[in-house]
């Protein structure tokens, strides 16, 4: 036998709406700071290029693997320096730890965890740590993508 949803009274009901005000009221504010939101949205579009850009070696490394086209692939650093190496990419493992990786203390989260937070629960702790870290956050993304970019080029 399943769980039930045991139906809220009333009261419940506007209290669970007015929490989810206060929530779009917070992310409207965060989001209204114009330089903020266009920091995000930079930085969410060129960690989605690494990612999109990697997922196509993935797909072609699990299916050499497997046999099968992946359903569902997932960034993590249990595969990714095998992947990209099986591509023929020479990436240093820290470069891929500090954009891929699951660090998640504040002030050290990866790449990609501060991406998944500013998808899934963005606070001023996270936009802090974007804005502090602009620089060496960006530049792990621009390595990696300026290595797929002129990688072959750099051999002549």
């Amino acid at each position: 036998m399943g769980n039930s949803v045991k139906p809220l009274n009333s009261d419940e009901q506007r209290n669970l709406r007015n929490k989810a005000k206060a929530e779009l009221e917070r992310l409207e504010a965060v989001y209204s700071d114009e330089p903020v939101r266009e920091k995000i949205d930079k930085f969410k579009n060129l960690f989605s290029a690494c990612e999109i850009v990697y997922k196509v070696i993935l797909e072609d490394h699990q299916f050499n693997k497997t046999g099968e086209h992946p359903t569902r692939m997932v960034i993590s650093m249990k595969q990714a320096p095998y992947a990209l190496s099986y591509a023929g990419y020479d990436y240093e493992r820290d470069l891929l730890a500090n954009l891929f990786g699951a660090e998640d203390r504040v002030g050290r989260r990866s790449v990609k965890k501060i991406r998944d937070l500013l998808n899934h629960s963005v606070n001023q702790s996270v936009v802090k740590e974007l804005m502090d870290r602009e620089a060496e956050l960006f530049g792990y993304m621009n390595s990696f993508l300026n290595k797929i970019r002129y990688y072959d080029s750099m051999d002549v």
